[in-house]
């Protein structure tokens, strides 16, 4: 009988530590909600016996739930709240939120209106009402036509945190640069004031890069601390050649100062980053800055003078000075909130975020395009889903070649907070192939025409002066690099390819050479066959979609001319990834409407193979080259093993391989090298002079010899 009482007594102390546990649990969980901790507030209402949670406990867990992307669970939460008669208004629109985010606009719709019922003040009704209309949009837009296809790019950039600001890299197509307030950031846990709070402190941003290479993201790295600090570091761009990045120091997020650095691998790192003394004054409310280029900014501003909310400004910089900054007008501009602007290379495509009615839901983003013969702005569009969500979409801008686009949203589907997405693009934006240094919008305003002299354009006469305008159109051109499971194809060439491939049918008189190369890893005649074969691969694509066979050139140069050192037969992770690299290089190029800007792989002169630098010097202008054989399978004589500078080359529109030795600047020092081979036995050894890596025939040798001398000693001894 005695034993009973004990385990009853202990029993009930059990019982009354729990409900203790349970209670304090319960404190900790309000008061991290309080603190608007949500994260921290969810995970502790969730060990909380569901039964034993108040109406008022039950409602701020589905608060909480809806803050940390659970809008299925807060809207249950919502509905046992009001079971047990939770009746405060805010119950209505924290339901509305939850289906809005769902993008269940009827249902959403119904519940802001019954939050309208209890409202009072004037502000709020309007706020609600303008979230009604945005349900009503939902409902008419959620089945347009789609323009893009959307992924969220996944751990290497994203957190249960907030990831904000994506920027391309101006001079990397593969390098992406983003501020987040992950755990880990410079200055830890900090309250609103600043101050370091552990316990209900949050992290402010810091700012980070991530690169692409061959299809995989490499881990995020942060900037260095003199750039990192303990207020939040907001990245806002670069100048266009990437020299100086520029980024915001704030601790709200809204006030602050703008500064500037060198951006660049050999500055000291010790060097405090200068403020970047502009028009934009973050104190009148000014923030997310774009440099169009070294004398133009766009930005978004609340200052005094708008339209209302925040409003997009521009403000051009003339003899070293800039100017005042100017409204971009109620065409772009509205009553609600216009923010973080991207102006396509063109100045004629802008694309900006706005919470106005005609959007999803909160802010969404929009493109507006600038007709030059009516001089004036379209309509702003909603780009609609699944660019756009039913929450946040901000930071939108596009790819240097126009094929993608990256922005910001904290849609459901986010990993965390804001996540980073990318959004394939159906139609390239030719906007981004464009290139103006004034804008046009303000050149008509000026100057009542487009054209000004610091314009790069070109004029087309066709017997009229000046009968049109033709903007330079810039392509950035990159290598095509592939792994160790030898995918030529992978996501991201794809990507390029598909570039690619709308370049050379836009200007179908351009030509192109693939040209591959690999590390060594077996028989160099092995290594040369399998580097063209997998140039041959990239052609395909083109073939594939009807580009003509003899536009297209390939070479193989297997690991005859090395961009980075390799240690004997040891792999070296950075001689191995810029080694397996496909260059691809354009000819032909109709350079009144086409530039061409190289993005060729940087590596560190102590990395460097100095092999690939004087065989690329060399192809540049007048070179040589000696024949060995002409053939359809894999050249496998001595001579491509005992002359290390073995290429083969091949037009698409031929079926057979010309494989070549050397690579000489002068006719004398070919033909001493062709005697040797004579004398090896090689008697079909033939000279083929180069101009630009293209081979020369008769009648383009007859035409160039007057400018080039040398080409005269080549025909006094290799004329047929």
């Amino acid at each position: 009988m005695s034993r009973l009482k004990v385990y009853f007594t202990l029993f009930c102390v059990l019982l009354v530590f729990s409900s203790f546990a349970q209670k304090s649990i319960l404190k900790q969980a309000n008061k991290y909600f309080e603190a608007e901790k949500f994260v921290d507030a969810l995970e502790l209402y969730n060990k909380i016996d569901e039964q034993k949670l108040n109406k008022e406990n039950l409602y701020r867990k589905g608060v909480s739930n809806y803050f940390t992307k659970n809008s299925d669970e807060a809207l249950n939460d919502f509905t046992a709240a009001r079971r047990m008669g939770y009746d405060k208004k805010e119950i209505y629109y924290y339901a509305a939120l939850a289906l809005h985010s769902k993008a269940l606009f009827k249902e959403a719709s119904k519940f802001y209106k019954n939050y309208l019922r209890y409202i009072e003040d004037e502000q709020e009704k309007y706020r609600i009402i303008n979230l009604i209309k945005q349900c009503r949009f939902g409902l008419d837009h959620k089945y347009n036509d789609q323009i893009a296809f959307v992924e969220n790019l996944g751990p290497s950039f994203n957190t249960e945190y907030d990831e904000i600001n994506p920027i391309q890299s101006p001079t990397s197509q593969n390098k992406y640069y983003f501020s987040s307030n992950r755990a880990g950031s410079h200055g830890g846990l900090r309250n609103d004031q600043g101050y370091k709070d552990e316990i209900y402190g949050n992290y402010y941003a810091d700012m980070y890069a991530v690169e692409l290479n061959n299809g995989n993201w490499s881990p995020a790295s942060a900037f260095h601390p003199i750039l990192n600090g303990p207020k939040n570091d907001l990245i806002m761009g670069f100048n266009p050649d990437g020299s100086v990045m520029y980024f915001m120091k704030t601790q709200d997020g809204i006030t602050g100062q703008m500064y500037s650095d060198t951006f660049s691998i050999d500055k000291d790192p010790e060097a405090f980053p200068k403020q970047f003394l502009s028009p934009v004054i973050c104190e009148l409310g000014d923030k997310d800055l774009q440099v169009f280029n070294n004398n133009t900014l766009l930005f978004s501003s609340r200052r005094k003078g708008g339209y209302g909310g925040y409003d997009l400004y521009v403000s051009v910089k003339e003899e070293g000075v800039w100017g005042i900054p100017e409204n971009l007008g109620p065409n772009i501009n509205s009553k609600f909130n216009e923010i973080t602007p991207f102006l396509a290379k063109s100045g004629k495509k802008l694309y900006f975020s706005s919470d106005r009615i005609e959007s999803f839901g909160k802010y969404d983003v929009f493109e507006i395009e600038y007709n030059s013969d009516e001089k004036k702005w379209s309509k702003p569009n909603n780009v609609g889903l699944p660019i756009n969500s039913a929450l946040d979409e901000k930071n939108f801008s596009v790819s240097g070649d126009g094929m993608t686009a990256i922005f910001s949203s904290d849609r459901l589907e986010s990993i965390g907070g804001s996540d980073i997405y990318l959004a394939y693009l159906k139609e390239q934006v030719t906007d981004q192939l464009m290139y103006t240094e004034a804008l046009p919008f303000l050149l008509e305003e000026e100057n009542g025409s487009i054209a000004s002299e610091n314009q790069e354009v070109n004029s087309v006469t066709n017997g009229n002066e000046n009968q049109e305008v033709v903007p330079v159109k810039e392509y950035y051109n990159s290598p095509l690099y592939y792994g160790s499971d030898e995918i030529i194809m992978h996501p991201s060439n794809t990507i390029k390819m598909k570039g690619i491939k709308d370049l050379m049918v836009i200007y179908p008189e351009l030509s192109i050479t693939f040209s591959g190369h690999s590390p060594q890893e077996g028989m160099r005649e092995f290594d040369l066959y399998f580097s063209i074969k997998r140039a041959e691969k990239a052609a395909e694509y083109l073939l594939n979609n009807g580009i003509e066979p003899k536009r297209i050139t390939v070479k193989g140069l297997g690991s005859n001319f090395p961009l980075a050192k390799q240690s004997g037969n040891q792999v070296n992770s950075l001689a191995d990834k810029n080694n397996r690299r496909i260059d691809v290089q354009f000819s032909n190029v109709p350079r009144s409407k086409l530039r061409i800007i190289e993005e060729r792989p940087v590596v560190a002169n102590a990395m460097k193979d100095v092999t690939f630098d004087a065989y690329a010097k060399t192809m540049v202008d007048l070179a040589y080259k000696i024949r060995v054989a002409n053939t359809k399978q894999m050249y496998k004589a001595d001579v491509i093993r005992l002359y290390q500078t073995g290429i083969v080359e091949k037009r698409m529109s031929d079926d057979s391989y010309t494989y070549t030795i050397g690579v000489f600047d002068s006719y004398n020092q070919v033909r001493s090298i062709k005697n040797e081979l004579f004398q090896k036995g090689i008697l079909d050894a033939k000279v083929v002079p180069y101009m630009n890596g293209e081979p020369l025939n008769s009648s383009q040798i007859e035409v160039l010899k007057e400018s080039y001398s040398d080409l005269n000693e080549y025909l006094k001894f290799e004329s047929e």
